[in-house]
């Protein structure tokens, strides 16, 4: 599907399935963003949680076991460098765990009409059970994008993290999609 100013210009196998990776991490950036009301909250990236994410060899934004970000910033991380530590960070900051987030990324998915979607995990680690299509994930971006606090994060080329209690200097990061 290719589309320019929400009108859908062509579309190729739109309907196929396909393992959608870290486009999955659309979706836990809306839900995140729509469900939090506070994006200035302190959230920690649990040991456990980086461990994981290494031992999955997931992308990661550059976040520290032990350290305590804010839920911007983890958004940013999510989106820019497609960090794994920061999508199930956020997961957990909303539900309490990954798998009870996973419930509302497919309540989402429903609510928008994504008919061949599922969502097992909120990073995109491959998972025979995870799974969308060319045409849900359209549909998922062109709703993302009219949200301005998405839109500001997608379109960004860098952001710099404020300092934390494990990067003393903050940090920052450039997105992925412009390097």
């Amino acid at each position: 599907v290719k589309v320019k100013d929400g009108e859908i210009l062509g579309k190729i196998n739109q309907s196929e399935r396909i393992f959608p990776a870290s486009l999955t991490k659309i979706m836990t950036c809306i839900v995140t963003i729509e469900k939090m009301d506070d994006l200035e909250k302190i959230v920690p990236v649990s040991e456990e949680v980086y461990n994981r994410m290494m031992e999955e060899n997931a992308s990661m934004a550059g976040f520290f076991p032990g350290e305590e970000a804010r839920v911007i910033d983890l958004l940013y991380g999510c989106i820019l460098r497609s960090g794994g530590e920061c999508s199930v960070a956020l997961a957990e900051a909303v539900s309490g765990s990954e798998e009870e987030f996973t419930k509302l990324m497919n309540v989402k998915a429903e609510e928008l009409g994504m008919e061949d979607t599922h969502f097992t995990n909120a990073v995109g680690l491959h998972d025979e059970e995870h799974f969308s299509t060319v045409e849900d994930i359209s549909t998922l971006l062109l709703y993302a994008l009219k949200n301005d606090r998405f839109k500001e994060i997608f379109c960004s080329e860098i952001y710099s993290v404020p300092p934390t209690n494990r990067h003393y200097a903050g940090f920052a990061f450039q997105s992925s999609m412009f390097s």
